[in-house]
């Protein structure tokens, strides 16, 4: 089956406060909220990552998807993220290094305010609609330079335990650092894993191996206008001018004024 090109975001912080040289893995919340409701206004669905690819598996949807995914599992998705997502009415996939939850994160020489969530946070995180949880390996190292058998160890064993916690199937990884090869795609399917996100820069093509899936790095520069650009370039030509419609600063401040005072999310 020929399938649609799906646009898959990167967020990493919500409103933690990091060195600059990190500036770009932070969004405000408050931008945070800005980016979804444009996309919802201008007409997409926003989910979790197996959610958006199962649909453009079944053919065309009436709506378009976008992919919303987080990584890392910092607190402050919990201080922040997830009101976020609820007010929007989007879904996201969470993606945690099970190793290394409840601790500071070790990859980042200097991580400013940033911690991960805790084991029993991520538990919780599980029971709520709005969020798929996955794997980000068992210890935040690239998978490529592992050997294979602590690999293939790893990527089983961070699905084991979150599924053990949370009763729930993890049917998605998140390479940590972005990087892969054809031994780590082989070994993550083998653990059984549905999908695997890479980073890529791209709204993720038609036909792009499951175990492959491009995102596009979402980040404090990226004004909701500038995300739509992004999310729509490859797009057709309807959508396009569908999103162009939807997008200006008064639909914007329509959806915010009746969000606040109804609490209703438009679409």
């Amino acid at each position: 089956m020929t399938t649609a090109a799906l646009p898959v975001l990167m967020y990493h912080s919500i409103g933690g406060r990091v060195p600059t040289a990190l500036r770009e893995l932070s969004v405000d919340p408050g931008l945070l909220a800005e980016q979804l409701d444009a996309l919802a206004g201008a007409g997409y669905v926003l989910t979790g990552l197996t959610e958006a690819l199962d649909q453009r598996e079944r053919g065309p949807a009436p709506a378009p998807h976008v992919a919303v995914t987080v990584d890392d599992g910092y607190t402050d998705f919990l201080d922040h993220g997830l009101g976020v997502l609820r007010d929007s009415g989007a879904r996201c996939t969470l993606y945690v290094p099970t190793r290394e939850l409840g601790a500071s994160p070790s990859w980042l020489s200097d991580a400013g305010d940033l911690r991960l969530m805790g084991l029993p946070d991520v538990v919780r995180l599980a029971a709520e609609p709005e969020v798929e949880i996955g794997s980000h390996s068992a210890v935040h190292v690239p998978l490529d330079s592992r050997p294979r058998r602590r690999m293939a160890d790893e990527v089983a064993e961070s699905r084991t335990v979150l599924q053990d916690a949370t009763g729930q199937p993890v049917d998605s990884l998140a390479y940590p650092h972005g990087y892969h090869d054809d031994r780590v795609r082989m070994t993550v399917h083998s653990a059984g894993y549905r999908s695997a996100c890479a980073i890529g820069h791209r709204v993720a093509p038609r036909g792009e191996d499951p175990y492959a899936v491009s995102r596009l790095l979402v980040g404090p520069d990226d004004t909701p206008e500038r995300l739509l650009e992004r999310v729509a370039g490859s797009q057709d030509a309807e959508l396009r001018a569908r999103v162009k419609r939807w997008a200006g600063p008064p639909w914007r401040w329509t959806r915010r004024a009746v969000r606040s005072t109804t609490g209703k999310v438009l679409t």
